[in-house]
């Protein structure tokens, strides 16, 4: 992997966990319930943006084989995009976000299948320690409140499987977390289309159609469940300018890199959005529970991403 592609992803991941951020803050108090109308804005927004980037740019730049992966990327990001932000309306984000760390780990295997893109063993090594440590830091909330609940009858070793296994222990109760574990999945699938999108239209054109199709999709169900009902212009304006800006510059940037290295690479190392979630949160949200703890995970992405790059 380039060093340019890295910082490009990096810069991506910056303004992806912003966008992380900002979903989590604006999706309180009388929104919460609203999640197919905040996807249909903040897609929308960002759709315009990039079909206003293509034109200014010298317009639409389309290269034969674009159409069936800009289809099946938009349509899969219906569902990607509704299940993230309903599995964190539904759930403790401390038991959403570990499902989403599994995704690098199997978009390996399907960008075998679908693109035929390999990792160097160096790369293969870096992502995998980018899942590991990305897991653990997830982790932190859900096991503290886990140690504090659970009582000395359990042993040793079943205490640790139920506390570092918690996320997935909870798919057959939990909404929030199989909403997490469909959008993780179907994401495996999805980034190697994004990555043709990239590579076969100009990013603005490529991605404006992407996101106008997962925007069209979420407003008619906003407009079937009645979402936007008694919902005020002046709170819809601002969602949309906020969250459509801070996707829409995380999605521009970090598209770039797919045309540079593999996708596997880019899907991994999107993943540096979640330590950097964890410091925005902390000066942005307050949330300052098991900061310390949460770094070793950060450090073991850092020996991951290192590894990603010299592959």
């Amino acid at each position: 992997m380039t060093f340019l592609a890295f910082a490009l992803v990096a810069v991506g991941a910056v303004f992806l966990a912003l966008y992380g951020v900002m979903c989590r803050r604006e999706q309180a108090g009388d929104w919460k319930n609203r999640t197919s109308a905040l996807v249909a804005l903040s897609q929308g927004g960002a759709a315009v943006l990039f079909f206003g980037v293509s034109l200014a740019t010298g317009g639409p730049r389309i290269e034969h084989g674009f159409l069936l992966p800009m289809l099946a990327t938009g349509f899969l990001n219906i569902g990607i995009m509704y299940a993230k932000m309903r599995a964190r309306a539904l759930e403790d984000v401390s038991l959403v976000a570990p499902i989403d760390s599994t995704t690098p780990a199997i978009v390996i295997v399907t960008s075998m299948i679908i693109l035929g893109e390999y990792p160097t063993t160096l790369g293969w090594i870096g992502i995998w320690l980018m899942v590991v440590g990305t897991y653990v830091l997830n982790i932190q909330d859900v096991r503290q409140k886990l140690v504090e609940k659970m009582t000395g009858d359990v042993s040793g070793w079943k205490r640790q499987a139920r506390i570092w296994f918690a996320p997935f222990l909870a798919l057959g109760r939990s909404k929030g977390v199989r909403w997490a574990f469909f959008a993780a999945m179907t994401a495996t699938v999805s980034l190697n289309y994004d990555g043709l999108v990239a590579r076969r239209a100009d990013i603005g054109f490529g991605f404006g159609c992407v996101m106008s199709i997962a925007a069209a999709g979420n407003l008619i169900v906003a407009m079937a469940r009645r979402e936007f009902n008694g919902a005020k212009i002046g709170a819809i304006l601002k969602k949309t300018a906020i969250l459509s800006l801070s996707f829409g510059t995380a999605i521009y940037i970090s598209s770039i890199a797919y045309r540079l290295t593999i996708v596997p690479y880019v899907g991994t190392m999107k993943r540096l959005q979640i330590p950097i979630t964890i410091i925005l949160a902390y000066f942005i949200l307050g949330e300052r529970k098991s900061f310390r703890e949460r770094l070793a995970g950060g450090v073991i992405m850092t020996g991951g991403a290192v590894l990603i790059v010299l592959g």
